[in-house]
């Protein structure tokens, strides 16, 4: 069996930790992505004039009489 030639070796290295290096960017991109989506989806309190703070946004209950 032939030896393989140490420039192979050097190439392989290379190509791994290049392959390394886009995955670990691409885990920081989705992480900013998912991090920002997250931030939007947070309930924000509103203060109206009487004191009470009541929550807004998509979670809110609707603010009409139940029976």
């Amino acid at each position: 069996m032939a030896k393989r030639n140490q420039n192979t070796f050097f190439k392989r290295q290379k190509e791994i930790k290049r392959r390394q290096d886009a995955q670990e960017k691409m885990a920081r991109r989705q992480g900013k992505k998912k991090q920002d989506e997250q931030e939007g989806e947070e309930i924000q309190l509103v203060a109206p004039a009487d004191g009470d703070a009541e929550p807004v946004g998509p979670t809110a209950e609707p603010a009409g009489p139940t029976e």
